[in-house]
């Protein structure tokens, strides 16, 4: 039996290659309600309390506890799943969950995100009816205070949702720009100016996740930072389709 969620402490600033490491992981493997894995789309399913989850940091509408995995949404409500703040976030990272929707109500589903960083790439799914599928979102500077919410149109309410899982993927995209030979930063100890050795657009982060400088770089181009306080700093951009992020030292 798997931890219903598990919020796993990582580091994101290192430079050497690493395997992609999970920071959040929401299995709901301990809800024993009806409804979704047990293949059952319609009536009166996924009924069971969330009491624990929210007691966890979670926030629901119209949603219960069904088959290993969670329905939310009624005949007259939209449903809506948010996670706790992911703790052990800091930088970019691929989110993957899978859903389903509720009998035949064409549910389309939205993801958005709050307490720091964005979306980067499509973000709105038209799930299928009464059948998982799994789905990709690509996360860009995200926090600690990071959270992420699910969320049904007015149109199709309801939809099952499990396994949302969080992976960091900052780490390995630096290093696929190292091997080609370009460096996405080639001073991580700064002074006056950062040196850029690709085009991209970059955000500046603190390491409370606010976001402070963004701009447009060039390949070889530098960005004036003598206006930023000492200390550690997270840069993120976007290389050839990848999110990459590094860290600097300001001095």
């Amino acid at each position: 039996m798997k931890k219903f969620y598990s919020l796993v402490a990582t580091v994101l600033f290192a430079v050497v290659t690493l395997a992609q490491t999970t920071v959040f992981n929401a299995t709901f493997d301990d809800l024993d309600g009806t409804g979704g894995n047990d293949d059952s789309w319609t009536g009166n399913v996924g009924t069971k309390s969330l009491g624990t989850y929210t007691t966890a940091g979670w926030v629901f509408a119209g949603a219960g506890g069904a088959s290993q995995c969670i329905k939310a949404g009624s005949g007259s409500t939209a449903g809506s799943v948010i996670t706790p703040a992911l703790t052990g976030l800091a930088g970019n990272a691929t989110l993957t969950f899978r859903a389903a929707g509720f009998g035949t109500d064409n549910t389309s589903l939205t993801v958005t995100i709050s307490g720091g960083g964005s979306i980067n790439g499509t973000s709105s799914f038209t799930l299928t009816n009464s059948a998982f599928s799994t789905y990709t979102v690509n996360i860009i500077g995200g926090t600690a205070s990071t959270k992420l919410r699910f969320a049904s149109a007015a149109g199709g309410r309801r939809f099952f949702i499990d396994d949302i899982k969080l992976v960091v993927q900052g780490a390995l995209a630096v290093n696929d720009t190292k091997a080609s030979s370009k460096k996405f930063i080639k001073n991580t100890s700064v002074d006056h100016e950062i040196c850029f050795g690709v085009k991209s657009d970059i955000k500046i982060f603190n390491l409370n996740g606010r976001l402070i400088k963004s701009a447009s770089v060039n390949e070889n181009g530098v960005l004036n930072v003598i206006d930023l306080q000492k200390g550690i700093y997270i840069v993120t951009g976007n290389v050839n389709g990848n999110a990459v992020s590094e860290k600097i030292l300001k001095s």
